[in-house]
């Protein structure tokens, strides 16, 4: 624990040091590493204030006020909106029989979250193909 102190530390201190010549603002150092935290902490707020499931009321009541309007950056998965079907790339002989609702968003082939990256491996290799060109 302290290593990881010490490493927040310094993380603090180079943050504050970038910031003042950036802005040239002189703010008091626990002002300063409070901001920070707040910028830091901000996102995965949101994140967590949209995946309520399992979560208590009162704890869910208190992350409503992070919620972002519209669209996030992160998307979940398209389910298919039918009973659980076995992964398609875990369907080899002698493999786990995983269920899953989740499908690819491009081809529509049933895979779990542990192959699930956007799209199955497939459409993701032919994507980054594609744009790795450019």
């Amino acid at each position: 624990m302290v290593i990881f102190f010490a490493i927040l530390n310094m993380s603090g201190i180079n943050a504050k040091v970038i910031y003042f010549g950036n802005d040239r603002k002189v703010i008091r150092r626990k002002e300063f590493l409070k901001q920070l935290f707040h910028e830091l902490v901000l996102p995965q707020l949101s994140r967590r204030s949209e995946l309520t499931l399992g979560m208590p009321l009162n704890l869910q009541n208190k992350l409503k006020i992070y919620q972002t309007p519209g669209n996030d950056e992160h998307e979940e998965p398209e389910t298919t909106g039918m009973k659980r079907k076995r992964c398609e790339d875990c369907a080899g002989p002698g493999n786990k029989r995983k269920l899953t609702k989740y499908n690819c968003k491009k081809c529509k082939k049933i895979v779990c979250l542990t192959h699930f990256d956007t799209f199955c491996g497939v459409c993701s290799t032919d994507f980054l193909a594609a744009h790795s060109n450019n």
